[in-house]
């Protein structure tokens, strides 16, 4: 089974774009933040348009806030040309998957969005062959039916997923509006296996008190944890958040590099046998709330390219060092998170 990783949006939307354009029976496509504010969002738009002029079935799946900024004329060039545009509406909850299906043969998945603040960040998208393109279209066909797509094939899509015992390249999906919560078990299963090393990274770092007890512990075992995070986040209050969290965990042992680049990857990687690469941050929002979906790599030669992937952006980066004073905004901040830690 061949993998092709993207490290940052545009070489990811590159990989989307030549694929896409060599569709000839379907194109499927889920994502959190889609919005025509570049000029390769407007290049899609057009191009689903002319797929599915020429017969291609072109569906697409947003979520309603992730993507609210999508203009409405977009919605209905789309529309009008045959691409059928659904949108997860569900108080509290969030469509935060990124994957896109063409020709049920090549899968996406991973962390990228499409709007205009993302063009230069680093980011993880993989591109997929073989028989895991069996779970994907199960999974989105899962998605489709909740928000009430009504084509035929999907709706009565079966077949069989790729068997775990089977494979070394499988599927995990967290869908809590369907009750199907798989994130913290997998995440605890995972970690407790380490034996020399955990690395995360993530863009945003809000951890449940259960993950910042069990990654101590890790810690407190021998086994290096290592978490990769930008210097600046996109949204101001979480870069705060972030290193309100680092604080608390840095004298535990746990090292913390800070990107000069925003970074918007998710990736999990145990020792250097097993890696976890989807869309979720480690927050509450991920963990409880957000509809999320993740590939499972055992290979090794895979496992080494995200190694040296995550090695590439250490390098770049400096190592947090824990700060002697907060701000009076931090210290508000601060205080507002203990005291709804308990809940997060």
């Amino acid at each position: 089974m061949r993998h092709v990783f993207y490290t940052t949006s545009e070489t990811a939307w590159e990989g989307l774009r030549k694929s896409i354009e060599k569709a000839e029976k379907s194109i499927y496509l889920e994502m959190y933040i889609f919005i025509d504010d570049t000029p390769e969002a407007d290049y899609l738009i057009d191009l689903f348009c002319r797929k599915a002029q020429s017969n291609v079935s072109v569906r697409i799946i947003l979520d309603a806030f992730g993507s609210f900024g999508l203009s409405r004329k977009a919605v209905d060039t789309l529309q009008r040309a045959g691409v059928e545009v659904l949108f997860f509406k569900k108080v509290l909850r969030r469509l935060h998957r990124k994957l896109v299906i063409v020709d049920e043969k090549i899968g996406f998945l991973g962390g990228v969005n499409i709007h205009k603040t993302a063009r230069l960040w680093n980011d993880l998208l993989v591109r997929l062959e073989g028989p895991i393109i069996r779970s994907l279209m199960l999974s989105f066909r899962r998605t489709y039916l909740f928000c009430g797509g009504k084509n035929t094939y999907l709706t009565t899509y079966t077949t069989k997923p790729a068997l775990l015992g089977r494979t070394r390249t499988w599927m995990i999906e967290h869908f809590p509006a369907i009750r199907n919560l798989r994130l913290r078990d997998t995440y605890i299963e995972s970690i407790l296996k380490a034996e020399q090393s955990v690395v995360f990274v993530t863009p945003y770092f809000l951890p449940h008190a259960w993950l910042m007890k069990l990654m101590c512990e890790t810690a407190k075992r021998g086994v290096r944890v290592e978490v990769i995070v930008p210097f600046e986040t996109d949204i101001p209050f979480l870069t705060t958040a972030n290193r309100y969290f680092m604080s608390r965990l840095a004298s535990y042992g746990i090292t913390f590099f800070q990107t000069r680049t925003m970074t918007h990857a998710k990736l999990l990687i145990i020792d250097t046998n097993l890696a976890l690469l989807g869309s979720n941050n480690i927050d509450a929002l991920s963990f409880d709330h957000n509809a999320e979906i993740g590939v499972f790599f055992k290979d090794q030669k895979t496992i080494s390219d995200l190694v040296q992937i995550v090695a590439t952006w250490k390098e770049s980066s400096t190592v947090f060092v824990e700060p002697l004073h907060f701000s009076l905004f931090a210290k508000i901040s601060s205080f507002v998170f203990r005291l709804f830690q308990p809940f997060m």
